[in-house]
């Protein structure tokens, strides 16, 4: 597993992809705290490794056909580590992408088609490096650079009810964050009871300080729409509290659906906004 996605990385001025992490089960973690890190015993690690077999990684996606190839792309991923069982990481994207994509399909048939073209998609192989998304916008290269308008990223965005605080919606183009802004403050008009539960920071961020830990990267990171020192323009949402994640405790136990209609309700107002007016 990658060390950067579990562990803050912000100290290091290159992320350290090479240095090795292993995760244990809570049983056997708590066995080494008392007798390795807390007392004088001591770990051999015997590793074996095939990687032989190749394996198949697949994108499927719905697409609302609009009157022009200008494109929207409302992603997530559907994949989880292997010994997770992905309750936040990621069915809150993947569940949250297919609801919008219900909701969509019905505005669809009370206003007919939209002047953008919308893709719903949910990748393969992220947490094993972005494998699913990074393929997919290279196939579509030529068309992402000469129609994407915005990719919209739902990974983890969730909030854990008890230890809430709240969302960040953030993204690299300022006029979708100045519309977010405005969607928020209709949002806590329309569910001020939603507003007031979970808190909503919005924030403007350079491309180049934008992570790269998530689907949203290949389409920030290798679309160039007019030079190669621009950047795809996308927004994310970031929720709070689920410390589980990437742990075999990452269940349905702790899962607050309610969370998902903020990220849901504010990013799919804008893509209403952008592709019917």
């Amino acid at each position: 597993m990658p060390y950067s996605k579990s562990l803050d990385i912000t100290q290091f001025e290159e992320r350290p992809y090479d240095v090795g992490f292993v995760m244990v089960s809570k049983s056997v973690g708590e066995a080494i705290l008392d007798q390795v890190v807390d007392s004088e015993g001591m770990l051999e690690f015997r590793v074996d490794v095939d990687n032989q077999n190749n394996g198949n990684i697949h994108v499927p996606c719905g697409i609302i056909e609009g009157e022009t190839e200008e494109l929207i792309i409302i992603g997530a991923h559907h994949d989880t580590v292997y010994n997770g069982q992905g309750a936040v990481d990621n069915t809150a994207g993947a569940a949250t992408v297919m609801e919008m994509a219900r909701q969509f399909g019905l505005l669809q048939s009370e206003l007919g088609d939209p002047e953008m073209t919308i893709y719903f998609c949910t990748w393969g192989g992220e947490e094993e490096g972005l494998w699913g998304s990074s393929e997919w916008v290279d196939k579509h290269r030529g068309l992402l650079e000469e129609n994407l308008r915005l990719y919209i990223n739902l990974d983890m965005n969730h909030v854990d009810a008890e230890r809430n605080a709240g969302l960040t919606l953030q993204g690299n183009s300022a006029t979708d964050v100045k519309h977010i802004e405005r969607l928020v403050e209709e949002f806590a008009s329309a569910y001020p009871d939603l507003f007031e539960m979970y808190s909503i920071s919005v924030r403007e961020i350079d491309s180049e300080q934008m992570p790269y830990n998530s689907d949203h990267a290949p389409f920030v990171f290798e679309i160039h729409q007019n030079n190669e020192e621009e950047f795809g323009l996308a927004m994310m949402c970031y929720g709070s509290g689920s410390s589980e994640y990437h742990t075999y405790l990452d269940s349905m136990d702790r899962f607050n659906e309610e969370s998902l209609m903020v990220s849901g309700v504010i990013y799919g107002s804008l893509v209403r906004h952008l592709a019917w007016g």
